[in-house]
């Protein structure tokens, strides 16, 4: 008779206690919807009362959403954005709650758009990467064709720019949904290096030596932490243009152009 009553006891307990568990985990859409939806919107494309806020309109959710790591969304909604209509919510939501929102905003997708991210490019970008993204402008641009920066990785240089350089932020020059777009679009010109070319250039000066880009070897101070794919443009450079592969492969590898050049580094790290 004991032991029913327990067992009783233990199944009338349970659906109260599950019930009571879920009633205590934050629901991410709920809070966005009473927090977030009124500038951003409902579904993060941002409402006409977000659009019209001065001096800089509400970002625009589903655009940033894959692309903005978890801790910067994190920084934003706690302690918010100088300057702009984004106030510190660190008062009024605790961290699981916030933790809740940036869940639910993860479910947004966003499809770039890589006409848009062109036009924006030229609009934004050029004067200092160039037309083709290969930075050869006389500024020190990055070569954005040859960058190993992924798509995290660009999008918080364009939001933040990069200190140091003239890289400075585009967070509120550039919408979100330029920003990704701009981002697609520059990985999009990534995968336009010549490697047959690159491959020729290899065959005619490396070759002799290196039967394969695996067979290169570094020495040195550098062969103790690195590889060849871990070296800069500018390092590769000095040591196949400027180093002692001047006296193997012969002057005609100095007079490579910078184009060629790209080509064979692509090449080899392939």
């Amino acid at each position: 008779m004991l032991k029913k009553i327990l067992v009783t006891a233990v199944l009338i307990a349970l659906p109260f206690g599950a019930a009571q568990a879920s009633d205590d985990t934050p629901n991410g859409k709920k809070i966005y919807a009473n927090n977030c939806a009124s500038c951003h919107g409902a579904d993060g494309t941002v409402s006409k009362f977000g659009k019209d806020l001065k001096p800089f309109p509400a970002r625009n959710h589903r655009a940033m959403a894959q692309v903005v790591s978890r801790d910067e969304m994190r920084r934003i909604i706690t302690y918010g954005v100088h300057g702009t209509g984004m106030r510190s919510k660190k008062y009024k939501l605790d961290p699981l709650q916030i933790e809740a929102v940036i869940d639910y905003i993860k479910t947004f997708h966003y499809k770039p758009n890589l006409a848009n991210g062109k036009k924006r490019y030229k609009q934004v970008c050029i004067s200092c990467h160039g037309v083709d993204g290969r930075g050869q402008t006389g500024l020190g641009a990055t070569n954005l064709v040859y960058s190993k920066q992924d798509l995290k990785s660009i999008v918080h240089t364009m939001r933040h720019g990069r200190p140091g350089t003239m890289m400075k932020s585009n967070q509120h020059q550039l919408s979100n949904a330029d920003i990704n777009d701009i981002a697609h679009y520059l990985l999009s010109l990534r995968y336009n290096a010549n490697f047959k070319n690159g491959a020729k250039i290899y065959a005619k000066n490396c070759k002799s030596c290196h039967a394969t880009p695996k067979d290169i070897k570094l020495i040195g101070n550098a062969a103790r932490k690195l590889t060849i794919a871990d070296l800069s443009d500018q390092l590769l450079d000095l040591r196949i243009r400027h180093g002692r592969h001047i006296e193997r492969a012969g002057k005609g590898i100095t007079k490579l152009s910078s184009d060629s050049l790209k080509d064979l580094l692509a090449y080899i790290r392939q």
